[in-house]
């Protein structure tokens, strides 16, 4: 393919030939890494697939949001331009995910509201959940009242996630799914599932742990024999961590991973905010003494992502 003639079909017709099977072929690649479970709507990845993930991606960003011309600008080759699709396909990738785990939240929620103490009825598509003595009447919540149920529940500890991991996270643990209810239904006397729904989309849009930063982008895109032997290390690196850290480390560097303020964590384990600041300095320094400093920089965050999920299904674990 000659990346001038590709270039000439772009600013001729906007999405060329070229540029179409370019990027099908960008999003196969990539999609291949997401388990499709979590990131293809439960269905296995296929060229139909692959073919609807360009579509979204053509739609959804470089059209929608004027990014086709911001890659071909910054384009110079097929090789860079490739790399710029790349990341645009996992962008709504992640956003599928992000869909997805509030999917999965929504149906837990929709469970716990179905048994006293709460009373359900139907309206239209939708359900309302009101509190056992009676609430208000069905109605659905302003755009304000859906942002302040979004700092209502946003000190509800979340659990970390890696979109690579084999078990996908709960994002709530059960006892927080109940307390995530309570509050909504309390706050406002009574509301729709819907508007949960969307409540938990403000919530969990942004989800990344507090210790990452914008690296739900950022999975490693080689796959050379040398990298692959390295995240076989990193692997042993992470079950030989999360043996040896102990209960105090673990529980400290979950906490912040949920975005858990050093005050509120020191409260919850009856100890001075000094005491966890320097317990929080501790864990950081070993995680970084033990772990990223022993891999390159292309699997910090996978690295991190995944020591994450070990501790938080250790601490699930009876």
């Amino acid at each position: 393919m000659s990346f001038q003639e590709l270039r000439r079909q772009c600013d001729r017709d906007g999405i060329g030939p070229l540029f179409w099977d370019l990027l099908v072929e960008v999003c196969g690649r990539i999609a291949r890494r997401y388990p499709p479970e979590s990131y293809n709507h439960g269905e296995s990845w296929s060229e139909e697939a692959f073919r609807d993930l360009a579509q979204e991606v053509a739609l959804d960003r470089l059209l929608s949001e004027n990014q086709l011309e911001y890659v071909l600008s910054l384009a110079t080759d097929e090789d860079s331009l490739s790399r710029l699709l790349a990341f645009q396909a996992r962008r709504v990738l992640a956003h599928r995910r992000t869909t997805t785990v509030v999917d999965r939240v929504t149906t837990r929620v929709r469970a716990i509201a179905q048994a006293p103490p709460y009373v359900v009825v139907t309206v239209g598509s939708d359900l309302f959940v009101s509190p056992a003595g009676g609430g208000r009447d069905p109605a659905y919540l302003s755009d304000a009242d859906l942002r302040r149920g979004a700092d209502l529940i946003d000190s509800i500890p979340r659990l970390p996630s890696s979109p690579g991991a084999a078990r996908e996270s709960k994002v709530y643990a059960g006892a927080d799914v109940q307390e995530l209810l309570q509050r909504l239904v309390s706050t406002f006397d009574g509301v729709t599932l819907g508007d949960i729904r969307k409540i938990l989309e403000i919530t969990l849009t942004a989800w990344l742990p507090t210790i990452l930063r914008d690296g739900e982008e950022d999975h490693p895109s080689g796959s050379a024999p040398e990298l692959e032997l390295q995240r076989s290390q990193m692997t042993t690196l992470i079950d030989s961590l999360v043996r040896e850290l102990d209960p105090i480390h673990r529980l400290v560097l979950l906490g912040k991973s949920q975005g858990v303020s050093d005050g509120q964590l020191a409260t919850r384990m009856g100890r001075s905010r000094p005491w966890l600041a320097d317990r929080k300095s501790e864990v950081l320094n070993i995680v970084e003494s033990r772990l990223i400093a022993e891999l390159p920089e292309e699997l910090h965050t996978e690295a991190t992502r995944n020591l994450l999920d070990e501790l938080a299904i250790l601490e699930e674990t009876p």
